[in-house]
């Protein structure tokens, strides 16, 4: 059936219905439009609950938007609300209960764009879970046949946090070839330099990274690192005051410890330059 059938339809028969029970008496009407005004609301409420979810996401309340996010897959099945639910459950650190869902998940007859974002999200639940060899080899069997800056991204950090460093410089200038000013890429290129010993390179790199004012911790932590290989302390201190805003991605290993640590150390010599 036509999309545009199938709507004409879903409006147009409860119309008739409802115009043929007020005909027979405004008592019939009424109690149409109360049966279909209930239907709708039953009909519409997974739409409630993700809107809830998202709110409750934005608000940084974690738990309820995994719960409103779960509630929405219980109630219309859309693969959609259960990566959601994924996701938000990996923030949380609960990797195992989100590998699972996941799992569930890729087990149904999936569109192309869902089945790659499960699969996604799915391999960081197994890369959180320790499973690294795994997840590099889920994320390696995608980007033959799908190629996006989030598997691009989210490949390239793997083999960087695998200390394939050479393998990761291959893979992330492709990378970058394909969408140079997506920030993931930016900051696994230039982190991909840094940890080879090419400063002045990653430099370049964090700088136009910096200028997209990244929201992840991390690239501040690097590019502060970086910063001070060069013997520019001031602007490696800046970095890291500034990276304190923000949190660090689920993959990498940088906390805000981290951040903290180094500032500590370089405040002082910074202050007596």
């Amino acid at each position: 059936m036509k999309p545009w059938l199938k709507i004409l339809l879903q409006i147009g028969v409860p119309v008739v219905i409802l115009i043929i029970l007020f005909k027979l008496g405004p008592w019939y009407g009424w109690a149409g439009v109360a049966v279909l005004a209930a239907f709708v609301i039953y009909w519409l409420r997974g739409n409630y609950f993700a809107f809830q979810a998202n709110v409750r996401y934005n608000k940084k309340d974690l738990r309820a938007a995994a719960d409103y996010y779960g509630r929405a897959y219980k109630t219309n099945r859309n693969p959609g609300m259960a990566v959601s639910q994924a996701f938000v459950l990996l923030k949380l650190g609960e990797n195992e209960a989100a590998e699972s869902l996941l799992e569930q998940v890729m087990q149904r007859k999936l569109s192309r764009s869902s089945e790659i974002n499960a699969k996604i999200n799915y391999s960081i639940a197994l890369w959180k879970r320790g499973k690294r060899a795994e997840a590099i080899g889920l994320m390696e069997a995608i980007v033959p046949n799908f190629k996006n800056s989030v598997v691009y991204g989210n490949l390239g950090l793997f083999y960087l946090m695998s200390n394939d460093l050479d393998k990761a410089l291959a893979h992330n200038l492709e990378a970058y070839d394909y969408n140079d000013t997506d920030n993931t890429i930016l900051d696994n290129l230039a982190l991909n330099y840094y940890l080879l010993g090419r400063y002045e390179e990653a430099k370049e790199i964090y700088d136009k990274l910096m200028e997209q004012n990244p929201t992840f911790a991390e690239a501040y932590y690097y590019y502060a690192m970086t910063l001070a290989q060069l013997d520019e302390q001031d602007a490696a201190v800046k970095a890291l005051e500034q990276g304190l805003s923000y949190e660090p991605s689920m993959i990498t290993d940088v906390t805000k410890a981290m951040l903290e640590a180094k500032l500590r150390e370089w405040r002082p010599a910074a202050a007596e330059e």
